[in-house]
C-alpha cells in the first residue's frame, strides 16, 4: 500500500465519525516527492498558534510557513447529507504563510456536514529576505502554485468515486491569496479541455486583475464565481476591486456578488465581525446547490 492509498484509506475510515474541533490527517500532495523542487528553504516547515476566535470549528488557528511539501486534509459529507459536490479550498497568508484552519478547516467542517466534500490544501509557499523582498520571483511562485492547485484537483477526481462526489460538480475557492491562487488557476486554464480545470470558483475578499480579465478572449468559458467582500476591508479597500468584481458579475453567467458592510480583511467564518457578514457561507452554499441544481 503506497503512503497516499494508506492517508487515503485511514481517512475515509474515519470518514463520517470525526467531529467538528478535531484536526484530520494530512496527506502529501506528492506522495512519491517532487523531482528537482524548485522551492527550498533552510528552515524547516513551522506554524505559529494565532489567536483562536470563539466558535471556531476547528478549535485552532494555525498559521504555516516554510511550506516546501504541500499537502491536503479532506473533510468527506456525510452519506446522508452528501450533495455530490466537490470543493477546493486554498486559505490566504500572503504568498508566505497558510492560515490552514481560519480560512480552510473551520469552513470545511461547516461545508460537509451540509454535504459539501472538502479538501483544505497547504500549497508552497514562498519567503522574505531580510531586507523584505521574496526569496522567489513572482513567476515561480506562481508557476508551483498553479502546479499545488492543478495537482489538488487530480487528487480530488481521484477521490471522487470513493467520495461519492461527482467529478462535473468539484470547484475551488479561496480567501485573499488563495483567492489569488484560485483566480490564477482558473484564467491559467479555462480555454482548454484539461481534466483539472473546476467547475466553479470562489473570490473570498480578493480580486484585483481587472486588465487580465478584460484581455481575456471567450469569457463565456469561464466558470461562475462566487465574490463576497467587505467594505470595511483596508488591506484590500473596495474601491480597489469592486471594478474586476462587477466585471466577472456582468461577464460571466451564475455569477454572484456579495458586499458586506462590516468585516475586517481576513474575517473568515466572521465569527464576531458584524451579523450580515457571518451569513456569506450560507450564501455560498446555496449558490453551489443553486449552480449544481441541487
Amino acid at each position: 500500500m503506497t503512503a497516499r492509498t494508506f492517508c487515503v484509506a485511514a481517512l475515509l475510515i474515519a470518514g463520517n465519525i470525526i467531529s467538528s474541533g478535531q484536526i484530520r490527517k494530512e496527506c502529501l500532495l506528492y506522495p512519491e516527492g517532487i523531482p528537482d523542487n524548485p522551492i527550498s528553504f533552510t528552515e524547516p516547515e513551522s506554524y505559529v498558534d494565532s489567536i483562536v476566535k470563539p466558535g471556531s470549528l476547528s478549535a485552532e488557528n494555525r498559521v504555516f510557513s516554510f511550506v516546501t511539501e504541500p499537502s491536503y486534509v479532506l473533510y468527506p459529507a456525510p452519506d446522508s447529507v452528501n450533495t455530490g459536490i466537490g470543493l477546493i479550498i486554498f486559505p490566504g497568508g500572503g504568498l508566505v504563510n497558510v492560515w490552514m484552519d481560519k480560512e480552510g478547516s473551520d469552513l470545511a467542517i461547516w461545508l460537509s456536514e451540509r454535504g459539501i466534500n472538502c479538501m483544505v490544501v497547504k500549497y508552497r509557499t514562498n519567503a522574505r529576505n531580510s531586507d523584505g523582498k521574496f526569496k522567489y520571483s513572482m513567476d515561480l511562485n506562481k508557476d508551483v502554485a498553479v502546479m499545488d492547485a492543478r495537482t489538488s484537483m487530480l487528487r480530488m477526481k481521484e477521490l471522487a468515486d470513493s467520495l461519492h462526489i461527482d467529478k462535473n460538480r468539484i470547484g475551488v475557492m479561496g480567501f485573499s491569496a488563495g483567492g489569488w491562487l484560485t483566480e490564477k488557476f482558473v484564467f491559467r486554464y479555462y480555454e482548454g479541455d484539461y481534466e483539472w480545470q473546476p467547475s466553479f470558483a470562489g473570490l473570498i475578499y480578493y480580486g484585483n486583475s481587472l486588465k487580465v480579465i478584460k484581455k481575456l478572449d471567450h469569457k463565456e468559458k469561464l466558470p461562475p464565481f462566487f465574490m463576497a467582500a467587505s467594505k470595511s476591508d483596508r488591506k484590500l479597500p473596495l474601491n480597489r476591486i469592486l471594478p474586476y468584481l462587477t466585471e466577472i458579475l456582468s461577464e460571466v453567467e451564475n455569477s454572484e456578488l456579495h458586499i458586506y458592510a462590516k468585516g475586517p480583511h481576513g474575517f473568515g467564518l466572521a465569527y464576531d465581525d458584524g451579523h450580515s457578514v457571518e451569513l456569506w457561507k450560507e450564501s455560498f452554499l446555496g449558490w453551489m446547490l443553486d449552480i449544481n441544481k441541487i
